[in-house]
């Protein structure tokens, strides 16, 4: 009993000191636990920025184009025959009438020897022909007058029997066709000299045809006959030659440019065509409009033009792509800003203007086109103005921005003499920020 007892105090000793150790803790742990700190306010977010400037801008409308020689040309043989020579090299450049090829000409000589034969014979049977005539003429005026003595004597008085009238009369008759007959030979000895003659000329053709010259300046291409080739006449390919200088660029526009096109040509009949090759490292060449194709595609809804180039240094080659841009107005005094400065949202195109204590404010605006980097303003924007060019996509319409860097717009060059720039990319920050209101 006394020992149950024991047990009993000390558990209740037990207890007394767990709920004391269980309040100090308690008491504690307000002491333990740190204050919650506040977090900092967001700095605003770093942007660069330039000044909006008026500038003199080209209006062009640019396109891919491709060139095409103003001339080509596949030379075939006109007769057929054995390439005796090749005087051209691949890729060389050629002048008009410069000896390009040569086939073996003896058949065509002997042939030409036969026909000139048959042209001298042909003459020889004219002159048979005038000399039987003669003689035919002359047995014609005999027998001419003895007919009409034979009519004035007559047979009524029994000067001319019946049997010697009707043999004079059967005389003139026979001479009358005699001659009838010598004139149509002779006819036709002239028309058989006319057929030699122009025999003689077929074979004289056909040795010329023998040595093939280019019919055009330009450059060849790679040979596709050689030596010892058996041409057949308007059958076999032997090379081409493609003019190079000039040289066309064509290139297509949308129907809605064809207007702004026309209105300028007739002020200036020349407008100014810039190209420039896919990775040429030289300047843009320049050209003027040459051709409008007198219909629209009304599968595309675009228009066909062409450019003429010099191409002097042949930088241009036949069937490569270009930039092609038509050059048809100068735009004054444009409110011009970079490219990156413009955005595109749901809404349209627009433009963060720093505002004063650098409160970014979203102002959409209306763009007319781009050039050399600069996006031209038609409305919504002014000259003097500093807009956002960088860092627009943490940009908070109404909030303050940091500015890290300015920029002033340069003026753009009103009348570039080598051509403008190619056409610009879609800058990435206007490309990112593409879902914003």
């Amino acid at each position: 009993m006394k020992g149950l007892r024991y047990r009993v105090k000390l558990l209740q000793h037990a207890e007394s000191w767990r709920a004391a150790v269980l309040g100090l803790a308690i008491l504690a742990l307000p002491a333990c636990v740190k204050k919650a700190v506040a977090p900092p306010a967001a700095l605003p977010p770093p942007v660069k920025v330039a000044v909006a400037k008026l500038s003199n801008v080209p209006v062009q409308f640019t396109n891919i184009g491709v060139v095409q020689p103003v001339s080509s040309v596949t030379l075939q043989t006109q007769v057929d025959g054995i390439i005796n020579a090749v005087r051209i090299q691949p890729g060389q450049d050629v002048r008009q009438g410069q000896v390009l090829f040569t086939l073996d000409s003896r058949p065509f000589v002997a042939a030409l020897l036969q026909a000139q034969a048959a042209l001298a014979q042909a003459k020889a049977n004219v002159v048979v022909a005038q000399a039987k005539l003669d003689g035919y003429q002359a047995a014609y005026v005999d027998a001419l007058a003895d007919w009409r003595r034979a009519q004035k004597v007559g047979t009524a008085n029994g000067a001319l029997s019946v049997t010697q009238y009707d043999a004079y009369k059967s005389t003139y008759d026979q001479a009358k066709a005699n001659v009838a007959n010598g004139q149509a030979s002779l006819v036709a000895a002239r028309r058989a000299v006319d057929s030699a003659q122009a025999g003689v000329t077929t074979a004289q053709i056909n040795v010329g045809y023998c040595t093939i010259r280019s019919p055009l300046d330009g450059k060849a291409g790679n040979l596709q006959a050689f030596v010892g080739t058996n041409v057949k006449a308007t059958t076999t390919n032997l090379l081409v030659i493609n003019q190079m200088r000039p040289i066309y660029v064509s290139f297509s526009l949308p129907q809605s440019e064809l207007y702004p096109i026309l209105a300028a040509q007739r002020k200036d009949r020349k407008l100014v065509v810039y190209a420039h090759a896919h990775g040429a490292p030289g300047p843009q060449l320049q050209g003027y409009l040459s051709f409008i194709d007198n219909a629209v595609n009304d599968a595309t809804g675009s228009i066909q033009l062409m450019g003429t180039f010099a191409n002097a240094q042949e930088e241009l080659w036949p069937g490569e792509f270009v930039d092609a841009t038509l050059q048809v107005a100068i735009k004054k005094n444009a409110v011009v800003v970079p490219v990156q400065a413009v955005q595109t949202g749901q809404n349209g195109e627009y433009v963060f203007v720093l505002q004063p204590g650098h409160i970014a404010q979203m102002r959409r605006v209306q763009e007319a086109f781009s050039y050399n980097d600069m996006a031209v303003i038609a409305k919504g924007l002014s000259a003097g103005e500093t807009v956002i060019t960088d860092g627009q996509l943490n940009v908070i319409d109404g909030k303050a921005v940091e500015v890290v860097k300015r920029g002033l717009v340069g003026p753009a060059r009103p009348a570039p003499v080598t051509g403008p720039s190619r056409p610009r990319a879609v800058p990435t920050s206007r490309a990112a920020v593409r879902d914003r209101p």
